[in-house]
């Protein structure tokens, strides 16, 4: 029995192309750093030509700019994907903080950080950058609301707090053979802090 081929129309062509050259900037990010990122090596490792990536972007500016929207998809994606495994029945506090550190132990922080660091000096970048950053700020405090709605302090707030820290530990960490900090006694100590202000209880729900 044959096989009849399915034919890939333009646009369907034209976004799978993107979507290429997009993962591939984004794992350049990651391999290379933003001073190491070059169209050529981006189209290299995307395996297209540089027509092609000329084609859907015409300068290092805009398809680093468009790798910031796909690193934020990719943030939300990681954030949804860690709220659908929680354990219902395991400590909300201790829940909440593993899954925002697994999250910042990708590399989707590391493209994310090289992008921020970069953009302090390009304003096209930081306008994006800063963008995205509002969009995913704004969704993680409907789920932070949402696990924790007892909360007597301002959610936002709070929420800085923690991404305040755990970025600093990331940041930290991400000098190969270097670590400053226990970043695992860093956190335990934080959850003991936090469970104490909310539940005036230190150990987990579960001890």
């Amino acid at each position: 029995m044959s096989t009849q081929r399915i034919r890939r129309t333009q646009a369907e062509r034209r976004s799978e192309t993107r979507r290429v050259v997009l993962d591939a900037a984004f794992d350049t990010l990651v391999e290379f750093g933003f001073r190491g990122t070059t169209t050529s090596e981006v189209a290299h490792r995307a395996g297209v030509s540089m027509g092609a990536l000329l084609h859907h972007f015409p300068a290092k500016s805009e398809l680093l700019t468009a790798a910031v929207g796909h690193a934020f998809d990719r943030r939300i994606e990681e954030y949804q994907e860690s709220m659908a495994r929680r354990d219902p029945t395991a400590d909300p506090i201790d829940s909440a903080l593993d899954m925002l550190w697994a999250m910042y132990s990708r590399p989707t922080f590391l493209a994310w950080n090289e992008l921020w660091t970069a953009a302090r000096t390009d304003p096209e970048l930081a306008t994006a950058v800063a963008a995205m950053d509002r969009h995913f700020l704004a969704a993680s405090e409907h789920v932070f609301a949402a696990l924790f709605p007892d909360i007597e302090f301002d959610p936002r707030t709070t929420l800085h707090l923690v991404y305040s820290l755990m970025t600093g530990l990331a940041v930290a960490d991400s000098l190969p053979g270097h670590r400053p900090y226990d970043a695992a006694a860093v956190l335990d100590l934080f959850k003991t802090m936090v469970r104490a202000q909310l539940t005036d209880d230190p150990a987990p729900a579960d001890a």
